[in-house]
């Protein structure tokens, strides 16, 4: 397990003495270790001490939350069943064997002991009922998983972690425990993991999926503890990373003695290590004038993980600062003007929770990629997106499988294709070590099936659907027009054929007698047996017949068109671009509320604006005209005087098309 996720994961838990005196005698020295954090050595000791005696439920407890802390969760799923099996086993024992049964892809025993550690703490039944639906909901999505292929890099990964790769120039720069030095010296080996500190690699691209020398960075960079986790300015001249600091231990915090602390800290040992981040600058070959953060605060809390935004001026950060919505949030920084860093700011309750969010990335298009444990996942850390920036965030999904696993998963980047990438997982195994994974979109086959309509008026002026059938269909597939695939629908509309997954096809629909129209879809196909279903909607041709315009919105007494309304004027650009001949006027109407000279004005100026848009859109102005008709062409009876409902109103609130040439 990478040891910077541990310095952050780090759960402090006072077990209480094991019952017999001889018992702890002979496990001081295990437990010496273990309560200094050397997972990895007490680990050796504790399964030294079974070869002598009969296991005990301490000794069988300290080996099951060694192997979960050095995250082997195959390993610590069979000892916490062992300790299960003991008398006065703590019921935080089924909450840990039901999070390694998770993490094991054993979803319906993870979610049998969620519910039964439920039943023996009322007080956390919440989080336990969360974690059991969690369980049925990773069992959907690995039933329907997505339309990507990732695949561990054999030139990239070694037999110890390698993760969090980032684009350096014309290559990768990840952090990896290999354990080489610059003068080829085998490294120091930390008791936690019982492999050498973390230090920064280069990887020399070599082709799309090839790479050639892999070396340390230089000393600037790798000193004797861990260094890990970068991210680089745009022209790649100044870097930021993460490093361990030790800090001298003189007061016991209150706050390091509770449950999920982020912190290393051991009552034995004279310093606590925290992270903080450092910067440095690339001048004359080299990288050098290293300086500390100006908020690494390392005597109080942790600050790592950075991830610059595409343009350098804000940087992203996760800490365990006083004041976070949980075990560990992201912040943000931003660049003054005069190149020093603001006051860091918490991205807020939308991406943040109670849980840890830890390895932000910043996507060249601004989306933000992060993991987590407190959104609902698969088990460990799960891979998420979110849209916006700074404290502003909305629609935080879930990125599914199999971009997650039931493991680990963290530090996605893409290709600037934004459609493959690396990412970052302990997926394979139970070794505890991280690889990293390049993915790519696949090529699942399964069929498209769709029915061909046409839009007839009601009286009401709205638009009902109906079938038409021998439309003729011209399928090119991701832009190559060279050989489209020619086709017709039957009688009653419909049409059927061959699709893969993540290509787009362009569906060109013409009949005599009405608007060619052409429809894009990029099939979601999961399965060999998924038919996609869509609708291709046909408008006659036919001078002077208005076409009503769903779902075209304005705030009231307001003419700015609100965000909902463009994608239905993108299809009005989608047909001019399908129709190069002919000419509309696109108008607007109100109801009979308000003077009849506020309604014209009202109605020209949304006209207006909605044929500014499409204008926007490379359209020639001279092929639509804007008309504001205000309460002049009413549909029904609610005229002035007339009492209507609201729905009766509504109906004579539109915006119609129609030919003019």
């Amino acid at each position: 397990m990478k040891i910077f996720y541990l310095l952050l994961l780090l759960i402090i838990v006072r077990w209480g003495a094991p019952s017999a005196t001889l018992a702890q005698a002979n496990t001081s020295k295990a437990d010496k270790q273990y309560n200094n954090f050397d997972y990895a050595l007490a680990l050796e000791e504790y399964k030294k001490l079974l070869e002598k005696e009969q296991p005990t439920l301490h000794i069988t407890e300290r080996i099951a939350h060694c192997y979960r802390l050095i995250n082997q969760p195959g390993s610590a799923q069979f000892w916490y069943r062992q300790a299960l099996g003991f008398p006065g086993a703590a019921p935080v024992n089924l909450y840990y064997y039901a999070n390694a049964c998770r993490q094991n892809g054993e979803y319906a025993t993870a979610k049998q002991h969620y519910l039964l550690f439920a039943e023996h703490v009322p007080a956390r039944r919440e989080e336990a009922l969360k974690l059991a639906k969690a369980c049925d909901l990773a069992l959907s999505w690995i039933d329907r998983p997505l339309g990507i292929d990732v695949v561990a890099d054999s030139a990239l990964n070694t037999s110890f972690a390698d993760f969090s790769p980032v684009f350096y120039r014309d290559g990768l720069v990840f952090s990896s425990d290999r354990g080489r030095s610059q003068n080829g010296a085998d490294q120091k080996v930390y008791g936690w993991t019982g492999t050498p500190f973390l230090q920064l690699y280069s990887a020399e691209r070599k082709g799309a999926n090839s790479w050639g020398n892999i070396k340390p960075l230089e000393k600037a960079i790798n000193t004797q503890f861990h260094n890990a986790i970068a991210t680089f300015a745009p022209d790649f001249n100044e870097i930021f990373f993460t490093r361990t600091k030790r800090v001298k231990n003189r007061v016991l915090p209150d706050e390091l003695l509770t449950e999920n602390n982020w912190q290393r800290y051991s009552k034995n040992d004279e310093f606590i290590n925290r992270l903080e981040i450092y910067s440095a600058t690339f001048s004359k070959g080299k990288w050098q004038d290293v300086k500390a953060f100006p908020f690494n605060r390392g005597e109080s809390y942790s600050v790592g993980h950075p991830a610059l935004s595409p343009d350098g001026k804000v940087l992203y950060f996760v800490s365990d600062m006083p004041g976070g919505h949980g075990q560990t949030d992201i912040y943000f920084t931003e660049r003054q003007a005069n190149g020093a860093w603001s006051t860091p700011v918490n991205a807020g309750p939308t991406v943040n929770t109670s849980g840890k969010e830890v390895f932000p990335v910043v996507h060249a298009d601004g989306t933000l990629y992060f993991s987590s444990d407190g959104h609902m996942g698969m088990g460990g850390l799960d891979l998420f997106s979110a849209e916006g920036s700074r404290a502003s965030w909305s629609n935080v999904e879930n990125l599914y499988y199999p971009f997650n696993s039931p493991r680990d998963d963290f530090g996605l980047i893409y290709e600037t294709d934004g459609k493959s990438g690396y990412l970052s997982s302990n997926r394979e195994g139970d070794t505890g070590s991280d690889n990293i994974y390049r993915f790519k979109p696949t090529e699942i086959p399964c069929n498209l099936a769709g029915v061909t309509y046409v839009r007839v008026p009601n009286r009401n002026g709205r638009a009902r659907q109906m079938p038409v059938g021998e439309v003729k269909l011209e399928v090119i597939v991701n832009g190559d027009a060279s050989k489209p695939l020619q086709l017709e629908t039957d009688a009653s509309g419909r049409f059927f054929f061959a699709v893969n997954a993540n290509q787009t096809y362009s569906i060109r629909g013409s009949k005599k007698g009405y608007l060619t129209r052409t429809f894009h879809v990029m099939p979601d196909c999961r399965k060999v047996t998924d038919t996609i279903q869509i609708e291709m909607v046909l408008d006659r041709d036919t001078p002077n017949q208005p076409i009503v315009l769903e779902n075209i919105y304005y705030d009231l007494d307001k003419h700015t068109l609100r965000p909902e309304s463009i994608a239905e004027l993108d299809k009005v650009v989608g047909m001019l671009r399908d129709n190069p001949t002919i000419r509309i006027e696109l108008s607007s109407h109100t109801d009979s509320r308000e003077s009849h000279k506020y309604n014209l004005m009202l109605s020209q100026l949304r006209a207006a604006s909605a044929v500014k848009y499409i204008i926007s859109q490379g359209i020639d102005a001279k092929r639509v005209v804007d008309k504001g008709y205000g309460e002049t062409k009413l549909l029904n009876r609610c005229k002035d005087g007339v009492p209507c409902s609201e729905q009766d109103h509504q109906i004579n609130r539109r915006t119609e098309f129609k030919i003019i040439k």
